[in-house]
C-alpha cells in the first residue's frame, strides 16, 4: 500500500461529524487522522481534496469504511480508517498526481514554472518588459483619454513627489493640470479643460518624499488662493518623527485658523491619527490606504476561483466605522482601484487610480540598489538625492506593475482603457476620484 504522509492541510482536509481533523497519512485504501479527544461512533466522515486544475475543493463523503486501528499517543489519539469506495480511490489518485507535480516544480523549477503548473501563469512572457518607466507608461497609457466621464464626483490630483511640487509651485492650477496630463502622455486635455477640485499634497509611503516645510506652506497658500481643496498626505510615522510631526501639525492648525478653512490629513498609522485628533478642530483625518486593508495583487487574475470575498473588508462593519469616528474623527475612507469589484460602506469614499499599492518597505530597495548595488542591502536612509525621480523597477509587461521608491504598485488597466466604468463606482458609493500619475 503506497501512502503519503503529512500532505499540506490546504490540499487535504478531513471532517468527522462537525469536527475538523488533521489527516496525517493517506493511500488509496485507507487514511490516518488524529484528534485530541476520542471519536465515538461518527455519523459522517468527509474528506476535502483540493483540485489544483480547478482551484476548488471536491468533497468525498465516506459511506463504506471501518476503523482498523486506534492508538493513544501522549497528546492525541490516532485512528486508521480503511475505505471501500471507488470515488475515494479516484480522488486520492488525482491528489497524488497533482501533489507529485507540485513537489517536482518546487524542487526543480523556478517560481514561475511552479505558478504555471498551479494556475496557468504565463512564464514564457516574463522576459517581455519595457526598457524604461517612460516607455512602460507610454504602453500603459496609449490611447487613454481624459474626459468628463462622471458628473457629481469631486476630482483630485495627487502631488506625491518633487517634480509635481515644483511644477505646481511655478504654474497656475490651469497650466499645471495641462502639464500634468501631458507629462504622462494622456490625451484629451486640449478639448476638456478639467481642473481639479482638490490637491493631495505629500506621499503616503516614503517620508523623504514629503515637501519641505517652507514648500508645503507655499503649496497650501497657492491652493487656497486658487480655491482648490487641500488634503495633506503622510506616510507611516516613525518614532523619531513624532516630535517634529507634532510641531508641524500645530503650524498647519494655526495656518487653517487664520484663514478659517479646514484641511484634510490623510493618515497611514494610528499614531498620526491620534496626533491629528489632538491638534485642533481645523484638521480632518482620513483613513489612508495603508490602514484601509485590501487584498491587492496584479497576479490575481491568473488565479482561478471566485474573487467575490475580496471586495469587502472591516469597513463594512458599522461598529468599526463608529469606532473610527468616535475615537479619531475619521469620516472619509481612501480606497484603491485594484482590478476587481469592491463594496464600499456608507460614508465618504475616495477612489485612487490608476495605480494601487501592493507592498511597501520600511526601508527602500531602490535606494539600496543605487547605493549598494543590491536591493537586499536595505537600511533606513536619513537623506536621499531622489533616485526615484530617475529610476524605477520594471517588471514583465503582462503583470502591469512597477517598483517606485520604497513600494510596489499595480496598474488597473481596465479603468485606463475603459473610464466609463467609473460610473459604476459612483453608484457604489464613491464621491471623489484621486488621480495619481
Amino acid at each position: 500500500m503506497q501512502s503519503v504522509e503529512m500532505i499540506p492541510f490546504g490540499l487535504l482536509a478531513g471532517f468527522v461529524d462537525d469536527k475538523e481533523v488533521r489527516i496525517t497519512e493517506i493511500s488509496t485504501e485507507s487514511f490516518c487522522f488524529r484528534v485530541r479527544e476520542q471519536v465515538e461512533r461518527p455519523r459522517h466522515i468527509r474528506i476535502g481534496f483540493y483540485d489544483l486544475s480547478e482551484s476548488m475543493y471536491r468533497e468525498v463523503e465516506l459511506e463504506s469504511y471501518h476503523f482498523m486501528e486506534k492508538r493513544q499517543e501522549q497528546w492525541y489519539i490516532s485512528y486508521t480508517v480503511e475505505v471501500f469506495q471507488q470515488d475515494y480511490v479516484q480522488a486520492v489518485q488525482k491528489l497524488f498526481r497533482e501533489y507529485t507535480g507540485y513537489i517536482r516544480a518546487r524542487i526543480e523549477g523556478t517560481d514561475g514554472e511552479m505558478a504555471q503548473i498551479t494556475c496557468n501563469y504565463p512564464v514564457n512572457q516574463d522576459e517581455i518588459h519595457a526598457k524604461s518607466m517612460e516607455e512602460q507608461k507610454s504602453i500603459w497609457f496609449s490611447g487613454a483619454q481624459i474626459r468628463p466621464v462622471v458628473r457629481g464626483m469631486e476630482l483630485a490630483l495627487a502631488l506625491d513627489r518633487r517634480i509635481w511640487y515644483n511644477l505646481y509651485e511655478r504654474n497656475t492650477i490651469e497650466k499645471f493640470t495641462e502639464l500634468y496630463w501631458k507629462e504622462n502622455g494622456i490625451g484629451g486635455w486640449e478639448q476638456h479643460k478639467i481642473i481639479p477640485d482638490r490637491l493631495y499634497i505629500g506621499n503616503a509611503f516614503c517620508h523623504l518624499l514629503l515637501p519641505g516645510e517652507e514648500q508645503l506652506f507655499a503649496l497650501m497658500e497657492k491652493a487656497n488662493v486658487e480655491n482648490v481643496g487641500i488634503t495633506l498626505v503622510f506616510p507611516c510615522m516613525r518614532e523619531f518623527q513624532v516630535e517634529e510631526m507634532v510641531k508641524l501639525l500645530k503650524k498647519v492648525e494655526n495656518w487653517c485658523e487664520k484663514r478659517q478653512i479646514r484641511v484634510e490629513i490623510l493618515v497611514n498609522d494610528w499614531g498620526m491619527a491620534a496626533l491629528v485628533r489632538e491638534n485642533g478642530e481645523y484638521l480632518e483625518p482620513c483613513l489612508g490606504v495603508l490602514l484601509n486593508k485590501q487584498k491587492k495583487d496584479p497576479r490575481m487574475h491568473y488565479k482561478k476561483g471566485s474573487t467575490r470575498g475580496l471586495g469587502e473588508n472591516n469597513l463594512q462593519a458599522g461598529f468599526y466605522r463608529r469606532f473610527l469616528k468616535d475615537t479619531y474623527g475619521i469620516n472619509r475612507y481612501e480606497w484603491e482601484s485594484c482590478g476587481y469589484p469592491q463594496v464600499f460602506p456608507q460614508g465618504k469614499n475616495s477612489l485612487h487610480l490608476p495605480y494601487y499599492q501592493t507592498n511597501t518597505s520600511q526601508y527602500c530597495p531602490l535606494y539600496a540598489s543605487c547605493t549598494e548595488g543590491e536591493r537586499g542591502k536595505q537600511r533606513l536612509p536619513e537623506s536621499c538625492p531622489g533616485y526615484c525621480e530617475q529610476y524605477a523597477y520594471i517588471y514583465p509587461e503582462h503583470l502591469h506593475m512597477a517598483g517606485r521608491y520604497n513600494s510596489l504598485f499595480g496598474l488597473d488597466e481596465e479603468l485606463v482603457k475603459h473610464p466609463e466604468q467609473l460610473k459604476a463606482y459612483q453608484q457604489a458609493g464613491i464621491d471623489r476620484l484621486v488621480i495619481g500619475l
